[in-house]
């Protein structure tokens, strides 16, 4: 059963999520969305597992990117005028999550939190282009007739190496390292996220995944779809369930996202 306490999807559009503590004793994930004035937001956060208060700072840091997100876009700050200002905007923001971090968990590298947010930007109506802001090992797919296209690289030891050649993407989950993190929110060295910028021709939905859910679903021919639309209760649910039933010993979370909505 989906754990509703872990998200605050808040009615909007387009945003579905599901979150279950699967085989741990609590669940350290949380799901935040927002939509403010033709800018919509989802951001999927997977809390340090053993960490002092993980399931805080995932919580903290979710809703203080939605809402950092919305004080710029109100405040007329210019985050819309260039790639230069939103990055700029994107990193003060995960700048005051990694001081917020490390006040909840009493110092640098205590707690800790991944972050993979996806910021929406509409006009005249319509989807324009979208930004990820990401850190950790969460991921973010973009769906498209071809199937569910990897868009984030993971900040990790087993990342790490299959960037380096070493081993397969689909090895990732399997290898050595892959739960030892070399990037998150809350950590000593206060990492920067990675900032891309993705243009909406083909790519209209998208799904935000823990590794709880991309770990045992992300096999050698990619990762596993649910037969329904992709961006539905009902898809999101599915995967959820079946990583668990292959075998996932985490919190398992999934937030789709259909741009059109």
């Amino acid at each position: 059963m989906t754990n509703s306490e872990r998200m605050a999807i808040g009615g909007v559009l387009g945003m579905y999520g599901a979150s279950e503590t699967g085989q741990r004793d609590r669940d350290e994930d949380f799901i935040a969305c927002g939509f403010f004035d033709d800018v919509k937001v989802g951001v999927l956060c997977d809390g340090m597992g053993g960490g002092a208060k993980g399931d805080v700072a995932s919580k903290t840091v979710a809703m203080g990117f939605v809402k950092g997100v919305e004080t710029l876009v109100r405040s007329g700050q210019g985050i819309r005028k260039s790639d230069d200002s939103r990055q700029r905007a994107y990193l003060k923001i995960i700048g005051k999550c990694h001081d917020v971090v490390c006040k909840i968990s009493g110092g640098p590298g205590m707690s800790g939190t991944t972050i993979t947010a996806l910021v929406i930007f509409y006009e005249d109506g319509g989807p324009k282009f979208a930004d990820i802001v990401h850190m950790g090992d969460s991921r973010c797919y973009g769906i498209s007739d071809s199937g569910a296209e990897l868009l984030t690289d993971d900040h990790s030891v087993s990342g790490d190496m299959h960037r380096s050649g070493f081993i397969e993407l689909h090895e990732i989950a399997k290898s050595s390292g892959s739960s030892t993190l070399t990037r998150n929110i809350g950590d000593e060295s206060v990492s920067e996220p990675d900032i891309s910028t993705i243009q909406l021709s083909e790519i209209s939905q998208f799904l935000l995944c823990c590794d709880g859910v991309w770990g045992p679903l992300h096999d050698k021919g990619g990762l596993w779809l649910p037969e329904s639309p992709v961006c539905s209760e009902d898809s999101v649910n599915s995967m959820v369930s079946k990583a668990i039933e292959m075998g996932s010993t985490d919190n398992c979370s999934v937030l789709a996202i259909d741009v059109m909505s």
